[in-house]
């Protein structure tokens, strides 16, 4: 299934990490689970901490998209 176009302008990181932290990202590029290449790995990981971070009330929603018929939700 093709995934549908991302509306959100990509930013490039540079990211410098000591060889320990490099060592699980290989270990998470091994699993298949988390891209090809470190630098995907490194994406799907911090992207999917900040789902659990948002999940967990840690970290605030993003503001919606500028043209989007996306709307704020907020908790009760």
């Amino acid at each position: 299934m093709a995934k549908s176009a991302n509306r959100l302008k990509t930013e490039e990181v540079s990211l410098s990490m000591n060889s320990q932290t490099v060592w699980y990202l290989d270990r998470l590029v091994e699993t298949g689970l988390y891209g090809n290449t470190r630098p995907q790995a490194a994406m799907v990981a911090i992207t999917d901490h900040c789902k659990m971070l948002i999940a967990g009330g840690k970290l605030g929603m993003a503001p919606p998209i500028l043209g989007s018929d996306a709307k704020e939700v907020t908790k009760p």
